[in-house]
């Protein structure tokens, strides 16, 4: 059996060169153009205005991808750590360029939430390797500023399509969401074709690895579609109607089915041993958590600037860019924090302070000026920006380094179920909210007041993560 220190992610040399560079970049594209993503969220209201259908409506675009995202982010994970990194970011690269075409073409809302599903298989897979290539560029005791470095590479993608995709939107429709990614995804697939080493992340000299687990990343798929769409469609259709009970009522075998699966297979998709870590629970953890709190900001937010402040794409587009273009500068930061301070301070106080802008933007209201809403999402990105540096250094620091991919798809899992669950469940609650309040209050008050209460309950939420993190977090061990 191999020693951990058998199974290193190879890392570069101490003098930068230009394969370093390169590789540098292959890992920053697939974080950025995994992060593009976000230009959607800004589409939302043109979408719904093309396709002639409501909020609850367009949000499954949102929904299916993520959903899809979340359940293929494991087993992409553990494919590239039994077959490499190249293989699986080249295979997500290609399916990426796909589904941007096949996007930006479609005619209906039903044939975009389909080929919604192929993007969400090739950015899963960009999700769970870039960041383990990322390791590879930097030297063990630079941990944190290697995840520092992907936390800004999200960032910054966060911040192009937000900041370009108001004017694409205007220039050309939602299609332009889409379609003006593809310059970008071209040359990350050129530069990792040539760039990433084929034995990274992979041990050649193992003749005896054990079958991949497809059983078991096939059951993790089904689970998370099952649970994750059927409370989505419970607040759509009704809790009581036969398809949400069918999808609801089949999680439990499933789960079960995937216990059994998981406890005999050779090589489990996420191994038992990985899961009992303290570090990796609590990475994991705050991860979720984290996103569950802030995406109330995506999915909610851009409907306050449209139909309460009565502003534009464009307004909207810079406001989410003010949160992105934070996360960019105080990713870098963090990750150096981690490294001199540790990662407990780094993700609490980050964490703490996205609770800090989430109650500040519960405050806003239809008279608010829009420098108002921008400092209370400047906090948010703040925030990001320190915990995920801290959560990606706590959790790298902690799992073997041979399981880098199985790892990189766990936080991805995390984040996507926080934000589907957010969207399910936030959901739910701002309609019920809505409906409520509208019985008393014209339709425009009783919107203010269910985005308020929503955002305290992600302040709320963010402010418990802190204080778990604070609590369970331990600085890892580097290992020599």
């Amino acid at each position: 059996m191999r020693s951990q220190s058998d199974t290193k992610v190879p890392a570069m040399p101490g003098r930068i060169t230009w394969r370093t560079l390169l590789l540098a970049s292959a890992a920053a594209l697939g974080m950025v153009l995994a992060s593009l993503d976000f230009a959607v969220n800004v589409g939302l209201p043109a979408m719904r205005d093309a396709f002639e259908t409501d909020l609850a409506s367009v949000q499954w675009v949102i929904v299916v991808f993520i959903a899809t995202r979340a359940g293929l982010a494991l087993g992409a994970g553990a494919f590239a750590d039994r077959f490499g990194l190249r293989l699986v970011y080249l295979f997500g690269t290609a399916t990426y360029v796909v589904s941007m075409i096949c996007l930006s073409l479609s005619p209906t809302l039903e044939v975009l939430v389909g080929f919604r599903v192929l993007q969400a298989l090739g950015t899963g897979c960009l999700y769970s390797t870039a960041p383990a290539i990322a390791a590879s560029v930097f030297p063990e005791h630079r941990r944190g500023l290697s995840m520092g470095f992907t936390s800004a590479s999200l960032a910054l993608g966060m911040v192009t399509s937000t900041l370009g995709a108001g004017p694409l939107i205007q220039l050309f429709d939602w299609p332009a969401v889409f379609a003006g990614r593809l310059p970008l995804a071209g040359l990350a697939l050129i530069i990792g074709l040539f760039s990433i080493p084929r034995t990274l992340g992979n041990q050649p000299t193992d003749t005896d690895k054990p079958r991949f687990d497809l059983p078991g990343s096939a059951l993790v798929l089904s689970l998370l579609l099952c649970l994750m769409i059927g409370l989505r469609l419970g607040q759509a259709i009704g809790w009581t109607s036969i398809p949400v009970l069918a999808l609801l009522a089949a999680s439990p075998p499933i789960l079960v089915a995937l216990v059994r699966v998981e406890r005999s297979a050779a090589s489990p998709v996420l191994p038992g041993a990985l899961a009992r870590l303290s570090g990796f629970q609590t990475a994991v953890g705050a991860m979720f958590l984290g996103h569950f709190s802030q995406f109330v900001i995506w999915f909610i937010f851009p409907f306050y600037i449209t139909d309460a402040l009565g502003r534009g794409p464009v307004t909207l587009g810079i406001m989410l860019a003010v949160m992105s273009t934070s996360n960019i500068l105080s990713s870098p930061v963090g990750g150096w924090l981690c490294d001199r301070w540790g990662v407990r301070p780094v993700g609490a106080a980050g964490l703490l302070t996205s609770a800090v802008g989430l109650l500040a933007m519960s405050m806003l209201d239809a008279n608010s000026a829009v420098w108002h809403p921008a400092v209370g999402i400047a906090a948010v990105g703040l925030g990001v920006g320190w915990y995920q540096s801290a959560a990606y250094a706590l959790m790298l620091g902690t799992i073997p380094a041979d399981r880098y991919g199985t790892a990189s798809g766990a936080m991805s899992l995390a984040q996507a179920s926080g934000t589907v669950l957010c969207v399910a469940i936030v959901g739910a609650v701002f309609s019920a909210l809505s409906d409520l309040y509208a019985a008393t209050r014209p339709p425009d008050a009783a919107f203010l007041l269910a985005y308020r209460d929503v955002f305290r309950v992600g302040a709320c939420t963010a402010a418990a993560a802190a204080i778990a993190f604070a609590i369970r977090a331990r600085q890892p061990r580097i290992n020599s």
